[in-house]
């Protein structure tokens, strides 16, 4: 079950407070090593924006060494979403057929990343992810995600996460400058559901979220659901969820038990893609 909070990926891999889903990822099909080397280089924090830049760029062990952890009993990812990003349309391909044998609560199609340059896709990958049986998370790139979010309705994707971090020359911006771009993408997001006459539509906001007013916020914009990431890029997090907890409280109140139930139309148990 989606619970009313989640925990952006690549945070969801550490953090993961009782009452919130974590993201694992965002997973490749090939292993992209030096993730740390990228953290001390890039990720820099901006106090008087409120705003962290990072130029981290998808660093992950791959997907074949999710699959590995999970075969072994080392990760159980029925209450968790796995996250992945393509480069090329075998590659999509390989992560569906991967995502699909490992049975996550979601996949989240992560559409967009400022530090790989790349922002495209295959044009049958919203209908082969659908054809897992898995529950899909598109998340869309801040800008230029039109046309992106009416093919992930058309093939009947009835959930989207809004946004990515910004494109910027040092890599890419989250945190507050964020929040009122993420704000728009849900209300936008809205209003093409509506043109095409979608319901059912779950719609998780996150950029800058670092208060319940900030929930709120994003609630009034029409998201069903909230994710954190900036706000847990702290060690601190890894040893207790105090900072957290009243941000979960808040947004079950806020969404209620409507946020965490899945779409009729996004079976929960997934196949291999065909």
């Amino acid at each position: 079950m989606l619970r009313p909070l989640v925990i952006s990926a690549p945070f969801g891999n550490y953090i993961q407070p009782e009452g919130a889903t974590p993201t694992l990822g965002t997973y490749t099909a090939l292993r992209r090593p030096g993730r740390w080397w990228r953290v001390l280089r890039t990720v820099r924090y901006y106090p008087r924006l409120g705003a962290w830049v990072n130029k981290i760029g998808l660093r992950n062990p791959g997907i074949d060494w999710l699959a590995s952890r999970a075969s072994s009993g080392g990760v159980s990812l029925a209450d968790k979403i796995v996250s992945v990003h393509g480069f090329s349309d075998d590659e999509w391909a390989l992560l569906l057929d991967r995502v699909a044998a490992l049975r996550p609560m979601a996949v989240e199609l992560n559409m967009s990343c400022p530090n790989v340059g790349h922002i495209n896709w295959p044009g049958w990958l919203f209908q082969r992810a659908m054809a897992t049986g898995c529950r899909v998370i598109v998340k869309a790139p801040p800008v230029n995600y039109e046309q992106m979010v009416e093919h992930a309705l058309d093939a009947g994707v009835r959930t989207l996460h809004c946004c990515n971090t910004l494109p910027v020359p040092a890599g890419g911006v989250s945190g507050k400058p964020l929040k009122p771009v993420a704000l728009a993408c849900v209300r936008r997001v809205r209003e093409v559901a509506g043109v095409r006459g979608v319901g059912g539509l779950s719609i998780i906001g996150g950029g800058g979220i670092t208060t319940v007013q900030d929930i709120d916020d994003y609630a009034v914009a029409g998201a069903t659901h909230v994710a954190l990431g900036t706000k847990v890029m702290n060690p601190k997090y890894l040893w207790s969820d105090a900072g957290v907890r009243p941000l979960i409280e808040h947004a079950g109140r806020r969404f209620g038990a409507g946020a965490a139930a899945a779409p009729a139309q996004e079976a929960p148990a997934c196949r291999p893609a065909t």
